[in-house]
């Protein structure tokens, strides 16, 4: 999952890490969107939840041409239409963006009564989450569309989110486990300024991440947090991680960094794994990374590296493995009968 993001042109990861977030950790932006709407998300309208696509074609006028554009997440839950982007750099243009997003949106999911010659267009709630705000602003502010029609208008609001004005106890407390990579950008003001080892500031910094990240380590542990989620957060952590403390020393920097390695990714698979390799049994440690790929445990990518093989390599072990399996469960199945 890390090598397939790149630095976007903003200069900093932050928003291709916000994209990847949606993609793999979707389900974590339920409470981002109960707290950001003031709603409560009931158990039909959750197995009713659908992530809409998030590619519209749309007109760009300065080069006169119609360009692909992606929004960051649009989900529908129930009956209801949420809108969520993420801002990094404030450029001024997130209002036009959000406005142009809604209206696609709308007319993707519009709704035809062809008995009375009526389209409903339905504008979806939309909200923003600020990635670098300030830790003394409040943790919502209010930003307005007003969309115009003759002498009719329609408002509006976008409730946004200040992601550095909440604490570690706001995001593990009420499950806001999709912000939790995120939480580090508060510091990189101040890492940029820390070129000794020495500096106490560095010192403050890493252990108040060091108690933070075992915070999502101890949520793994007590299930709160499943395995896999936890390795992809700790990960989209470790893009953050690296990108904020690129000014420092080395040894400083591989430090830091390190926070999200060692015990956090350092899972119950790769506990296994390393008991099987212990006890020499390559095989076994083998047809425990197809086990865990076929439970869905562990994605493929993230299994042949760990195989020390490549994805192809492993797809066909692997269809080796299913395949001989199937044959063993016939032959038992037969000697039972």
């Amino acid at each position: 999952m890390i090598d397939d993001i790149k630095t976007s042109s903003s200069g900093t990861p932050f928003d291709d890490v916000f994209k990847t977030g949606t993609e793999k950790l979707s389900h974590f932006l339920i409470p981002i969107i109960e707290t950001m709407f003031n709603v409560k998300a009931s158990t039909a309208d959750l197995e009713e939840i659908s992530r809409l696509a998030n590619e519209h074609y749309l007109i760009d006028e300065k080069q006169n041409k119609i360009s692909k554009k992606y929004s960051d997440s649009c989900f529908k839950i129930g009956e209801k239409y949420y809108h969520i982007e993420c801002q990094s750099t404030e450029d001024g243009s997130i209002l036009f963006r959000l406005a142009e997003y809604n209206v696609r949106i709308a007319l993707d999911n519009a709704e035809q009564n062809l008995n009375s010659n009526i389209v409903i267009i339905n504008l979806p709630d939309s909200g923003l989450i600020n990635l670098r705000g300030s830790n003394n602003s409040s943790k919502f502010y209010h930003m307005n569309i007003v969309y115009k029609y003759s002498n009719q208008e329609i408002l509006l609001p976008v409730p946004v989110m200040n992601v550095s004005a909440y604490s570690a106890d706001d995001i593990f407390n009420n499950r806001l486990f999709f912000l939790i990579p995120f939480y580090a950008i508060r510091y990189e003001k101040h890492l940029m300024k820390i070129s000794d080892s020495e500096d106490p500031e560095y010192d403050n910094i890493y252990l108040e991440l060091q108690d933070y990240f075992n915070r999502l380590k101890d949520a793994c542990d007590k299930g709160i947090i499943s395995e896999d989620d936890t390795r992809k957060l700790a990960e989209l952590s470790k893009i953050i991680l690296i990108h904020i403390s690129r000014n420092l020393n080395t040894n400083l920097s591989e430090r830091m960094v390190n926070l999200v390695g060692g015990q956090i990714l350092e899972l119950q698979e790769d506990r296994w794994l390393k008991q099987g390799r212990e006890e020499g049994r390559l095989e076994g440690s083998k047809s425990i990374l197809f086990s865990l790929v076929m439970d869905k445990i562990i994605d493929i990518s993230v299994a042949a590296e760990k195989a020390g093989e490549s994805e192809s390599e492993f797809i066909k072990e692997l269809e080796d493995y299913i395949n001989k399996k199937k044959i063993i469960d016939i032959n038992e199945k037969i000697d039972r009968s």
